[in-house]
């Protein structure tokens, strides 16, 4: 009688652990990059995320986005510019957007701004990308913004 009063647990603890198995399947991704250029980030793609400035009510202002480059070119300096005017909206109201990369202010000029010279860049460096808010004259209006930062970096061809 004892004997089968200490199958049936054990029999149940067989069971659990035959229903606890699961399967998991995970993406795993890497990307590595030419040796003659690129523009990569560090602390993980947060390219492909959206970032969001944190609202300061002290002083009213948006926090920026603050994050870092990889970079390298063997052939020059590299240049950053803006695709079109960096800016996020909500509805009929909008925040325009400084965008800085390696401590230079970009625009939309056809030159663009030199982020890397020719020696930090053909060695690799990091470089600094910083997004902030132009805090207009009043306050922010409130409501839900969104907007697309569109950079494109260069470097001349190599030879």
């Amino acid at each position: 009688m004892k004997a089968s009063i200490l199958a049936l647990p054990a029999a149940l603890l067989f069971a659990g652990a035959a229903l606890a198995d699961q399967r998991i399947d995970h993406t795993v991704t890497a990307t590595v990059p030419v040796e003659r250029f690129y523009v990569e980030p560090l602390g993980g793609n947060w390219m492909n995320d959206p970032q969001n400035m944190s609202y300061r009510p002290v002083d009213g202002t948006l926090e920026p986005i603050r994050k870092q480059l990889s970079v390298k070119s063997t052939s020059g300096a590299i240049k950053a510019k803006l695709m079109n005017a960096a800016s996020m909206t909500s509805g009929a109201n909008t925040i325009a957007l400084n965008v800085s990369v390696g401590g230079k202010t970009l625009g939309t000029a056809a030159a663009g701004e030199i982020v890397a010279s020719v020696d930090d860049a053909k060695n690799g460096t990091v470089i600094d990308f910083q997004v902030s808010a132009v805090k207009p004259a009043g306050a922010f209006v409130p409501g839900s913004y969104q907007g697309l930062v569109n950079v494109i970096f260069e470097t001349p061809d190599p030879a």
